[in-house]
């Protein structure tokens, strides 16, 4: 019953913060949407943190060590959408959506769950 009760609590605390996030997004504000980045200078590895979305922002923040120096690649622009394969589901969220990037350092990928996917698709194509 305790189990039941804390999924339930989790589930609604989630819900709520997604709510927030789009209210602060649709007054303008900037928001921090929590991804993965797979960086051209870092192959082969995914970095935690959370891209900083606002009307004229569009900037990568690290959560660990090796991503903390990062920045976003200039030229970032959107070439596809995927889901995870297999090999990539072992390592990041199954549910997750891999956005697709060129930019003028090489591919960038970018995982996202799909609640915030529109945020980052919208700032993508702004900052085209």
């Amino acid at each position: 019953m305790a189990a039941l009760i804390a999924a339930g609590l989790t589930a609604w605390l989630f819900r709520r913060r997604v709510a927030r996030r789009a209210e602060a997004a649709a007054q303008g504000d900037v928001i921090r949407v929590p991804c993965l980045l797979m960086h051209p200078g870092r192959q082969g590895r995914w970095l935690r943190g959370r891209l900083l979305i606002g009307p004229g922002t569009v900037e990568w923040k690290g959560g660990t060590r090796a991503g903390a120096a990062l920045t976003l690649p200039a030229g970032l622009r959107q070439v596809g959408m995927r889901s995870p394969s297999l090999r990539e589901a072992m390592k990041i969220n199954g549910g997750a959506r891999i956005v697709e990037c060129e930019s003028a350092e090489g591919a960038v990928l970018i995982a996202v769950l799909p609640n915030e996917l529109g945020h980052v698709l919208g700032a993508l194509s702004r900052a085209a």
